[in-house]
């Protein structure tokens, strides 16, 4: 039997995109466990592909968490390349949603931020959108540093290359208001007196 084979350079797309799955899949399955789903985005004409991956609860005292590979491969209209992936944890029930609404979401939010958005310094917010789930009360978003997870999130290595894993937080409009006009502390400083978790999306 004759079989095909091709010789990939690193430099390549394809295999540059393995290698970063590789590493930062590798990454994520260390912390939270096996992945349930995953959703894949394309824009073959500019050679984008980010997947994003579900990863359960595995038990009510455990986030659920959604995050990306290869968003930080995707190069903005400025030209500035992204360098980071984002990650979303929520409350175990997901809000009452379901995985693919929040997929969706998701996926907006990424080809907005691509689109639209000039770099990745962060805190960042953005302001209520009809592109929310329904049944989520927190219908703006923060972008913001990693808390609470794996030290090993903050700088991955993938060649020459550095990433970070990025923490998106959908907000209250009061809460967006809050960082707006008083700054990322004060926000803190209010979730720490709140009595709802912050990975609550129906939190009042």
């Amino acid at each position: 039997m004759e079989m095909q084979r091709n010789r990939e350079s690193s430099q390549e797309k394809n295999l540059d995109f393995d290698i970063r799955r590789t590493m930062i899949l590798h990454l994520y399955m260390k912390e939270w466990s096996m992945p349930e789903y995953r959703v894949i985005m394309t824009k073959p004409e500019i050679g984008v592909t980010i997947e994003i991956y579900y990863f359960p609860s595995m038990n009510d005292h455990i986030p659920a968490r959604f995050a990306t590979v290869g968003l930080s491969n995707s190069i903005r209209k400025s030209g500035k390349p992204t360098e980071t992936e984002w990650m979303l944890a929520l409350k175990p029930d997901l809000g009452q949603e379901t995985i693919d609404r929040i997929f969706t979401y998701f996926c907006d939010l990424i080809a907005h931020n691509i689109e639209h958005i000039q770099s990745s310094e962060v805190p960042r917010v953005m302001t209520e959108s009809a592109l929310a789930p329904e049944n989520w009360t927190t219908k703006a978003l923060l972008i913001d540093e990693l808390r609470g997870e794996s030290e090993d999130f903050e700088q991955i290595k993938i060649g020459e290359e550095t990433i970070s894993v990025l923490w998106v937080i959908p907000i209250t409009s009061k809460e967006a208001r809050i960082i707006l006009q008083e700054g990322i502390d004060a926000f803190d400083a209010y979730i720490e007196n709140l009595s709802y978790s912050i990975i609550d999306p129906t939190r009042p």
